[in-house]
């Protein structure tokens, strides 16, 4: 997906836990003073309290989050609108647990060095849907996204430009080894593992779990983890490799 995230983006995709786990912030005050002290996600430290305060009720305002009370204390969490909201912004989150139909998608494309940019859009609208590239200009992806590709395709007029189609086989050895050529796996997973070894470290130290050392690497890795999400291709299973760690990280995210 390999976009910069605007606050916004921030606020719902903690709310959302990556769209695989529901969060809500406790707000007993109701004023949204400290709630970004505790959140999934990341706030950026420079963010003021002021402002960030300002970006929960304009998002409650438009819709994307609300306000709840259970148990007598206020909670803010995410709405389904705020939820179809992510899905349009962030596509792959939604096929995490999706099962794959094994259909391949291919986009082939010949652009020329003049419309560069037109080229490096392309690019990132293949990434942000998740292809991996076989070659230069040979994008590949197990996911059913044809339907949003061809749109941008036609969006950008460039229907004589790139070939998108799909197959139901594909002609290669061992497709795990195909995968982490395409989606570089193996660089992926040594964060997810970076995340793992360092959650271990603090269940393993002296510190308290409430210490103010504790709870500022807890929001570290928080942020680390939701920056490897959204580099994640999400991939079937069958793609990935024995080792693969994703799904331990994000156990480990949630106990924290």
């Amino acid at each position: 997906m390999r976009k910069l995230l605007r606050s916004q983006d921030i606020l719902l995709l903690g709310l959302a836990g990556g769209l695989d786990l529901f969060e809500e912030i406790n707000d007993p005050l109701s004023l949204v003073s400290k709630s970004y002290e505790n959140m999934y996600g990341w706030v950026p430290k420079k963010y003021k309290r002021h402002n960030f305060s300002h970006l929960v009720w304009r998002n409650i305002k438009t819709g994307f989050i609300e306000k709840v009370e259970k148990n007598g204390e206020i909670y803010i969490r995410l709405t389904s609108q705020g939820s179809q909201k992510i899905i349009r912004e962030f596509p792959l989150l939604s096929l995490q647990k999706k099962k794959w139909d094994k259909k391949w998608r291919f986009a082939i494309f010949d652009i020329q060095e003049v419309n560069k940019n037109v080229r490096d859009q392309l690019r990132k609208k293949l990434k942000e849907l998740g292809f991996g590239m076989l070659q230069k200009s040979v994008f590949i992806s197990p996911h059913d996204v044809l339907k949003d590709l061809l749109e941008f395709i036609e969006n950008l007029s460039l229907d004589e430009s790139v070939y998108a189609f799909e197959a139901s086989a594909l002609a290669v050895g061992d497709l795990k080894e195909l995968a982490n050529k395409a989606w570089k796996l193996d660089s992926l997973n040594d964060r997810y593992n970076h995340i793992v070894d360092k959650i271990k470290e603090i269940k393993n130290s002296h510190l308290t779990t409430n210490s103010d050392r504790v709870n500022s690497l807890k929001k570290t890795l928080k942020s680390e983890y939701l920056g490897v999400i959204l580099q994640d291709p999400f991939l079937p299973e069958e793609l990935l490799p024995l080792d693969w760690l994703g799904e331990k990280a994000k156990n480990l995210i949630k106990a924290l």
